[in-house]
C-alpha cells in the first residue's frame, strides 16, 4: 500500500471502531484484542517496548509467564492479524481514510492515509510488493496398502517440493521442515501462518482398477481448498509418474507475471482466489470442447475484471476466443476482434507476459495468417519463459508451414513442461496425421492411456492408423467416438467418417444426403472424401474458404483429399488458399 502522512490519534481510534464492527473481524475477538493492544501501546508512546513476551503476557495472560522459546502463539497470531488487515484494506476498507498495517518483522503498527489513484482499478490490485510466493507442500498420503505405492507417494512429495522450488518466483520450505511442522498436528491455517505461506499443497495417492490415481488440493491461508486436480497413470509407470504429475502441477500453478518471476511482488489477499480461477480455467481450456471453453472464458473474464494488475485474465480470454474459432464455434471476425482486444490489454499490463505473446502469436497464425509476425511472436514467448501452450501451438504451426522435425522438437518441449495435457494430445495427433507420420500414431498405448484420450485426438489417431494400414488400430480408437462429438463442428461426423474409410459408407452417405447444420463445411468435405464424392468435396471446401475455417490450412497436406488433387477444381481451391494466406 502506498501510504502518506500519519493521521491524528483520534482518527486512528475512530478507524479502530470501524474495524471492530467490520466483517473481517466478526468472530475474531481475540485477534482484535491483539490489534487493540499494539495500537494503544503505540499511541501511548510505548511501541518500542512491543516484544513477543510483553504481548503474550498482556493479551494471552499466560501462567506461568509467556515464554517465546516454547510458545509460538504471538508469532502465529501476528501473522494472522497482518493478513487480516491486508484483506480488509484491499477489500471492504479500500476507501477508508486511515490505513493500519503491521510491517513484516515488527510488532509495531504503522498508520497512514492511502494515496488515491485516478485509476479506480488500483484499489483492486491483487499483488503487493514482496519476494514472490511461498507454497508449503505437505506429505502426500498413500491410501494403498502396498509398499511400492507408499514409496510412490513419498517420491511424489519430493518431486513436488523440487519442481515448485525450482520455479522462478516460488519458495518452498524444505521437506524436513515441513515434516516437522506437520507432525505437530497443526491446522492448515496455523501451518500457513507459521510459514507465511500463500498456499498449501496436499493430496492422496490410491490404486483404482489397475491404475494409480492421485488427487491434489491447493488450499489458501485459511485452509479453504481453492483448486484441485486429479491425475491417473498406469501402475507399471509408478517410477516416472511422480515427476510427470509434479511438472504438470507447476505448469498450471505458475503465475504468468514478470514481476513475480523476478521476485518483486507477492500475492495479496485476493490473489489466491483470482489464481484459483485461473487454475480452473486452465484445466477447462485444456479439454478443448465448446462447453469447457465457454466456462474457461467466463472465469478468465472474471479475473480480467477483478484484477487490473494481472495480465493472465486477458490473455486467457484471447486463448479462449482463438480456440472457439479453431473448433468452428465462432467466426473469424468475432474471434479476431475479441482476441485482439484482450491480448492488447494483457500486454499493456505486462509487456513481457509469456502467455500474452503466445496468444498474440496464435492470433497472427490462425486469424491473420501472418507467417512472419506469428513466428516472431512465438519466438518471443519461448524466450520469455516456459509455456506448454506456446511450445505446443508453435509445434502445430511448424507442421502447417512444412517443418515436421522442428515441430516434433517443440512437442517434446511441451511435454517436458506439462506432461498431462489433452490439448497436447490433440495437437500431436492432428500434426502427425497431417505430416503423414503414421508410425507415431499406431495403436500400442495402454488401455488407461487410450481411455484418457480426448475424442478429437482419438479421431485423428483412428485416421492415422487407417492410412498407416492398421485397420484394427483404427477401430480401437474409433470405438468411443459415438455421440461424443456433437458440439464440435469440425468433427461432428467423426464416427461415420471412420466407418466409411473402413469400408462401411452407409451412414456417411445418409448424413451427406441430409446434411448437418451443426457441422462445418470442412467436416462435410472430409466426410464426402471418404465416400469419393468429388462434387461435394469441391463445393464444401470452397464454402469453408469463404468462412475462413481454420482446418483449411491443412489442404496442402491432408491425405484424405489426395484422390482429388489432380482435378482443376482442387487446384483452384489451393490457389484460393494461397491468396487467402497472402491477403
Amino acid at each position: 500500500m502506498d501510504l502518506k502522512s500519519e493521521p491524528a490519534p483520534s482518527l486512528i481510534r475512530r478507524q479502530m471502531e470501524v474495524l471492530r464492527n467490520s466483517r473481517a473481524f466478526t468472530g475474531s475477538d481475540r485477534l482484535f484484542a491483539l490489534l487493540e493492544f499494539v495500537v494503544e501501546e503505540t499511541l501511548a508512546g510505548r511501541g518500542h517496548g512491543l516484544r513477543e513476551a510483553v504481548i503474550g503476557n498482556a493479551v494471552y495472560q499466560r501462567d506461568p509467564p509467556y515464554d517465546p522459546r516454547v510458545d509460538s502463539t504471538v508469532r502465529v497470531e501476528i501473522r494472522r492479524l497482518r493478513k487480516k488487515l491486508e484483506e480488509y484494506f484491499c477489500d471492504d476498507g479500500g476507501s477508508d481514510p486511515v490505513v493500519i498495517t503491521i510491517p513484516v518483522g515488527s510488532y509495531i503498527p504503522a498508520f497512514g492515509t492511502e494515496v488515491q489513484s485516478s485509476d479506480a482499478g488500483q484499489a483492486r490490485r491483487i499483488f503487493k510488493p514482496g519476494p514472490g510466493t511461498i507454497i508449503v507442500v505437505l506429505p502426500i498420503r498413500s491410501l494403498a496398502a502396498s509398499d511400492e505405492l507408499r514409496e510412490c507417494a513419498d517420491h511424489l512429495t519430493e518431486e513436488l517440493i523440487y519442481a515448485l522450488g525450482s520455479e522462478p518466483g516460488i519458495s518452498v520450505p524444505s521437506r524436513t521442515t515441513t515434516y516437522t511442522f506437520a507432525g505437530d498436528t497443526k491446522t492448515l491455517t496455523e501451518l500457513a501462518a507459521d510459514f507465511g505461506a500463500d498456499a498449501v499443497v496436499q493430496g492422496t495417492l490410491s490404486e483404482h482398477v489397475g491404475a494409480i490415481r492421485v488427487t491434489l488440493e491447493i488450499s489458501d491461508g485459511r485452509g479453504i481448498v481453492v483448486s484441485s486436480d486429479r491425475f491417473e497413470g498406469d501402475i507399471e509407470a509408478r517410477t516416472t509418474l511422480p515427476e510427470r504429475i509434479a511438472t504438470t502441477l507447476v505448469s498450471r500453478i505458475r503465475f504468468d507475471s514478470t514481476k513475480m518471476r523476478m521476485r518483486q511482488i507477492s500475492p495479496g489477499p485476493s490473489a489466491v482466489d483470482s489464481h484459483s480461477k485461473i487454475y480452473r480455467a486452465r484445466q477447462l481450456l485444456d479439454k478443448q470442447t465448446a462447453e469447457h471453453l465457454r466456462e474457461a472464458l467466463a472465469l478468465f473474464t472474471q479475473v480480467a475484471d477483478a484484477a487490473p494488475d494481472y495480465a493472465r485474465g486477458h490473455s486467457g480470454m484471447a486463448d479462449c476466443y482463438c480456440d472457439l474459432f479453431r473448433l468452428g464455434i465462432i467466426d473469424n471476425d468475432t474471434a479476431h476482434t475479441n482476441a485482439r482486444n484482450a491480448v492488447t490489454h494483457a500486454l499493456e499490463i505486462d509487456p513481457e507476459s509469456v502467455e500474452a505473446y503466445t496468444a498474440l502469436a496464435t492470433i497472427q497464425a490462425w486469424l491473420e495468417r501472418d507467417r512472419k509476425a506469428a513466428e516472431e511472436s512465438f519466438q518471443a514467448a519461448l524466450a520469455l519463459g516456459r509455456s506448454a501452450r506456446a511450445a505446443c501451438l508453435y509445434g502445430t504451426y511448424l507442421t502447417i508451414i512444412g517443418f515436421p522435425d522442428e515441430a516434433e522438437r517443440m512437442f517434446r518441449e511441451a511435454r517436458r513442461i506439462e506432461p498431462f495435457s489433452q490439448q497436447q494430445d490433440i495437437a500431436e495427433a492432428v500434426s502427425r496425421f497431417q505430416s503423414r507420420r503414421f508410425d507415431l500414431l499406431s495403436a500400442g498405448e495402454s488401455l488407461i492411456d487410450r481411455r484418457n484420450k480426448p475424442p478429437e485426438a482419438a479421431f485423428y489417431l483412428a485416421l492415422g492408423n487407417h492410412f498407416g494400414g492398421n485397420a484394427e488400430g483404427a477401430r480401437q480408437y474409433a470405438g468411443p467416438l459415438n455421440h461424443l462429438l456433437a458440439t464440435n463442428p469440425q468433427i461432428v461426423f467423426a464416427d461415420a467418417e471412420i466407418e466409411a474409410w473402413l469400408g462401411e459408407p452407409e451412414r456417411a452417405l445418409r448424413l451427406l444426403t441430409t446434411g448437418n447444420p451443426k457441422a462445418s463445411h470442412f467436416a462435410h468435405a472430409s466426410l464426402a472424401s471418404a465416400v469419393g464424392d468429388a462434387g461435394l468435396v469441391h463445393r464444401h471446401l470452397n464454402l469453408a474458404l469463404d468462412r475462413r475455417e481454420l482446418p483449411t490450412v491443412w489442404l496442402r497436406t491432408d491425405i484424405r483429399f489426395d484422390a482429388f488433387r489432380p482435378t482443376s477444381e482442387f487446384k483452384e481451391i489451393l490457389a484460393r488458399l494461397e491468396a487467402l494466406r497472402l491477403s
